[in-house]
């Protein structure tokens, strides 16, 4: 199996799509990302439609903010399908007790994608925590939120 320069440029787009949509918090965004029907497996729970992937996110509102780097795209195509992996360092900015932390997350997706005629499409994604670590930052430029939640 082969992957053309065009797949491989649109594949990668459609994970810092993902990325993105993440650290926007732009749930509605993410139904441009999942196919309607796909499956999120999130430490172990299968999480499907579409919708319910869109509202699992949610739990991105208990961070201030979060950048999610996306690595290591390699996915191969057969026809109207790919398979393959990404590679994450996610990390997630919160408050304990006042003092503002960093959760770290090295993160390896597992993915199926399907051609859809809007592109391409996850149609199954396994979220593979590989390591964490929590430590504390200098709160000094910390994003705020404003009244809606939304960081500033």
């Amino acid at each position: 199996m082969t992957i053309s320069a065009q797949d491989h440029v649109d594949i990668e787009r459609l994970m810092y799509q993902y990325a993105r949509c993440a650290d926007l918090k732009d749930y509605a965004g993410f139904a441009d990302v999942f196919c309607e029907d796909a499956v999120f497996n999130y430490r172990g729970n299968d999480i499907t439609p579409c919708s319910g992937i869109q509202e699992t996110m949610h739990a991105l509102e208990d961070f201030t903010c979060t950048l999610h780097q996306v690595n290591n795209v390699l996915f191969e195509v057969s026809r109207d399908e790919a398979s393959g992996e990404v590679y994450c360092i996610a990390s997630h900015l919160f408050t304990n007790d006042d003092t503002p932390m960093k959760l770290d997350m090295g993160i390896r997706y597992e993915d199926i994608l399907k051609r859809t005629s809007n592109g391409w499409r996850i149609k199954h994604r396994k979220f593979n925590v590989l390591w964490t670590q929590t430590s504390e930052i200098d709160g000094a430029d910390l994003p705020e939120k404003n009244s809606n939640g939304k960081t500033l």
